[in-house]
């Protein structure tokens, strides 16, 4: 059947898109063939170019790698004109045939003539059914792809080593392949000094300053062979580079390699050459360099070879400005017998000490000693900029109460001293209570300007003092003290038995006064300042764990004698001082330990402000003693609380009778039925119930005063009354009326738990004891609650009422969170507590182990003196500054 024109038209134009895809794809194939070779010359070059392998070559070298890879380029493009040929109708008619799959050549049929130009007609139907048979099989052509068939060409796959020089050119230049490109391309330019040399910068500052050293690395190479870091300086922009602070001492460090000639370093106006290394024919050079005070005008810092300027910067050289110090106020009388320093101090890199000196204004020594009192001062804060208070005891000094001349000295990092006028001041004394004690602190004051004279009248006071020891209670040490004193001085030749005596006639006087936790106090002060000291002067080893030892067993005497002078004032709690921290007591042995580890790895700084934080926590210790001592409405407010609190157990004890009674009375009647027999369980379980919690509250309570006492003795006489009830319920009012007084007001619990012992006296006095318990077991309630309270009252009016204590017993609701000294376990967050640093950051266990691990790595590499003397040198220092 003859197919319709529009298929026909069909046909045609499928046949026509095929063929023209074919002639596409052998025009490619064509091309490829002769391309991929100069392709793959191309990406090589660029692939090494990238990787900056060719400049810095010789110029030589440079030049005939250039030229092989132009031949080899040249080489590659030869046959190049071939791939432009025409594409004959017939070779792309197979080439669509091939890829369509189609036998017998179909398309070459369409593309045929008759061999006779004039056909008959059965000629032409036959012609015709040819042509339409050949055109029906072209209905699913196929577009040929291209197939270069390069890989049959290069068996070898050396095409692809082009591309993985390419891929390790860009991980090295990628972020600037154009320069590198053209510097391959340039074979003249090895022959540029400024361009191969390198060259690095140390400025070490002093260490005085604590800055750390400014390094600039590869000055000289190519800007791409630069860190980031290093850019700035090179930048050719003035604006971008840093101005550079070299203070005066600095030392700097220049290393140059692969230099044409000897690099100079340009500090102002001066010019500095680099020494070589090695002999004759080495490229690298070396110059080590101090900053001195000439410099400090110079405003440039550059390097250079020659006439080129490799790099310039701005720079300043700073010298060391004498530390600043100054009184803010007059040095006072503070807290009785500290002496109270504010002053202000600065420096530009940093104060490291501050020593305060006492001396007389007639200028004589102590008797015995130094002809002046020489103190460290603690610093924290910013030590570039300081404003603190330093308090100092120097009552147990043989000049206190005498007039002196205070001073201040401050010592910056570089050694540079300042120190203020002196100021006069009277220091303070300690004046004691005892007649006997404030007569031998008088004598020892006399004895420093004393003569032969003054010595034997004050010999003969002593001798009579001691002739009267009642008046210093027949103490037997005090009396061979004394008369031991007087005896020296009435025998003494000269004056060198006033230091011994003036110490024995403080030592006596202060335990006259307060006992034995006086003498333990000043031991314990005295261990301070040694432990301290100690670690100024770098001691470690069996040194500091001698001094260490001493001070937890001078501290173990001094809470022991804290506890026991509490217990003879009739105290269980010392209140703390106002803006004070918190001290937890037994982690006391933890900070020594962390003290001496802190020392032993270098540490001494944090090691010295801890042991400053401990030595603030038993000054707070000692005034809280003193602030109860001196306040008689605290210690009203106290017997008020141990009022209350006996109060509480006589009635915890009263209901505990209740219950008992209730009970023997049960047992010694039939059990009833109904409804009676019911009321007498819920009664049983009443009592049962005020009886656990009166035992609970009973647990939470302390010591007895002796009015819980007498009211516990006259409980065990027998069966509850409602005399005895009454009874504490007068002594209840009493408090209310003692609280009012003091306070001006009462806790409400108070006037609730009255109007419950009121009927439990009258139940008591109808013989309901089941109603008498619940009666006293809500009165237990109100007067834990009222405990409570009064606790919060106090503190407010007079301070926290924490402190030391002299047993394991805590405040109602406050259990867990206190230890047996009665100070907080945890901080505001509910962590444990811990001391805080202002100024020192004070390592944790790990950073201390790893310092440990360090310094032990220096050490051992300090032993091996193989190594290059300049690491030597170094490793020295460290361990310098540890």
């Amino acid at each position: 059947m003859t197919e319709t024109p529009e298929k026909t038209q069909d046909g045609v134009s499928r046949l026509s898109n095929a063929l023209q895809a074919a002639v596409l794809a052998i025009r490619w194939e064509r091309l490829w063939r002769v391309l991929w070779a100069p392709v793959a010359v191309i990406i090589l070059f660029i692939g090494v170019a990238l990787t900056d392998v060719l400049p810095a070559l010789p110029d030589a070298l440079h030049g005939i790698l250039l030229a092989l890879i132009a031949v080899l380029f040249g080489f590659s493009v030869k046959g190049m004109t071939s791939a432009f040929g025409p594409v004959s109708g017939a070779e792309a008619a197979r080439r669509v045939e091939a890829a369509s799959g189609l036998k017998h050549r179909p398309l070459t049929a369409l593309f045929d003539r008759p061999a006779q130009d004039k056909l008959s007609a059965d000629g032409r139907i036959l012609w015709q059914a040819h042509i339409e048979r050949a055109l029906k099989q072209t209905e699913n052509l196929a577009y040929p792809s291209p197939k270069p068939g390069v890989a049959g060409i290069d068996r070898l796959g050396l095409r692809f080593m082009p591309v993985l020089v390419l891929f390790v050119g860009v991980l090295m230049g990628g972020a600037e392949p154009v320069e590198r490109v053209l510097r391959a391309l340039n074979p003249m330019g090895g022959g540029n000094g400024s361009a191969v040399v390198s060259m690095d910068l140390w400025i070490t500052p002093p260490a005085y300053t604590g800055l750390a050293p400014t390094v600039f690395n590869g000055i000289g190479r190519p800007p791409e062979k630069t860190d980031k870091s290093d850019a700035d300086p090179l930048a050719p922009s003035a604006a971008a580079r840093p101005t550079l602070i070299v203070p005066v001492g600095s030392q700097i460090l220049v290393h140059a390699t692969d230099a044409p000639a000897a690099p100079t370093l340009g500090l102002g106006e001066d010019r500095f050459a680099l020494a070589k290394l090695g002999d004759q024919s080495s490229t690298s050079y070396k110059l080590e360099m101090a900053v001195d005070a000439a410099s400090t005008g110079a405003a440039t810092l550059n390097l250079g070879i020659g006439n080129d300027t490799l790099a310039e910067w701005p720079v300043v050289v700073a010298g060391d400005t004498p530390p600043m110090i100054e009184f803010e106020q007059a040095p006072s009388r503070q807290r009785d017998t500290q002496l109270q320093v504010v002053y202000l101090a600065s420096d530009d890199y940093g104060v490291k000490q501050i020593e305060m000196t006492i001396r007389r204004p007639n200028g004589k020594p102590v008797p015995g000693g130094e002809d002046e009192i020489r103190v460290e001062v603690p610093l924290s804060g910013d030590r570039r900029d300081i404003k603190a208070t330093h308090l100092r005891d120097f009552s147990a000094h043989p000049w206190a109460g005498l007039p002196v001349q205070v001073k201040l000295i401050a010592e910056d990092t570089a050694g540079q001293v300042t120190e203020t006028d002196g100021v006069e001041v009277v220091l303070p004394e300690r004046i004691f209570n005892h007649p006997v004690a404030r007569e031998l602190a008088e004598a020892r004051k006399i004895l420093n300007d004393a003569d032969r004279e003054m010595m034997e009248i004050i010999a003969n006071n002593l001798h009579e003092l001691s002739l009267y020891p009642k008046r210093f209670f027949d103490d037997t040490v005090a009396f061979l003290a004394i008369r031991g004193a007087a005896n020296r001085l009435g025998y003494a030749d000269g004056t060198d038995v006033v230091p011994g005596v003036q110490r024995l006639l403080w030592e006596t006087a202060l335990r006259i006064e307060d006992g034995e936790f006086a003498l333990a106090e000043a031991d314990l002060m005295r261990l301070q300042e040694e432990a301290m000291q100690a670690l100024r002067d770098g001691k470690l080893g069996e040194e500091l764990d001698q001094v260490m030892r001493e001070l937890q067993e001078a501290m173990d005497r001094y809470m022991q004698a804290l506890v026991d002078r509490l217990q003879e004032m009739g105290l269980d709690e010392l209140p703390q001082m106002p803006d004070q921290s918190q001290m937890q007591t037994q982690d006391i042995q933890e900070m020594l330990d962390k003290i001496r580890e802190l020392a032993e790895t270098g540490n001494r700084e944090a090691a010295e402000q801890m042991l400053a934080q401990m030595q603030q926590m038993l000054e707070q210790l000692r005034q809280g003693l003193k602030m109860q001592q001196s306040n008689p409405a605290m210690a009203e407010a106290k017997k008020l609380m141990d009022g209350l609190r006996s109060l509480t157990q006589d009635q915890q004890e009263l209901l505990d009778r209740t219950f008992q009674e209730g009970l023997s009375r049960q047992t010694q009647r039939p059990p009833r039925l109904g409804n009676q027999g019911q009321m007498g369980r819920q009664q049983q379980q009443g009592q049962q119930q005020g009886q656990q919690q009166g035992q609970q509250q009973g647990q939470q309570q302390g010591q007895q005063g002796q009015q819980g006492e007498s009211g516990q003795q006259a409980g065990q006489q027998g069966a509850p009354t409602q005399a005895q009830q009454d009874a504490l319920r007068k002594r209840l009012g009493e408090l209310m009326m003692q609280m009012d007084e003091l306070m001006g007001q009462i806790p409400d619990n108070l006037g609730r738990a009255e109007q419950q012992m009121d009927q439990s006296g009258r139940n008591l006095g109808k013989g309901e004891l089941s109603d008498s318990a619940r009666n006293q077991t809500q009165a237990l309630e109100e007067l834990r609650s009222a405990t409570n309270q009064m606790s919060q009252m106090l503190a407010q009016q007079f301070g926290q009422q924490l402190g030391v204590t002299s047993g394991t017993r805590s405040m109602p609701g406050r259990e867990g969170q206190f230890d047996p000294f009665g100070r907080r376990n945890t901080n505001e967050n509910g962590q444990g507590a811990a001391v805080e640093d202002s100024d020192v950051s004070v390592p944790n266990r790990m950073e201390m182990r790893r310092a440990r691990e360090i310094l032990d790595e220096l050490r051992r590499r300090a032993g091996e003196r193989n190594r290059p003397q300049l690491e030597l040198d170094y490793i020295d220092r460290l361990l310098d500054i540890f």
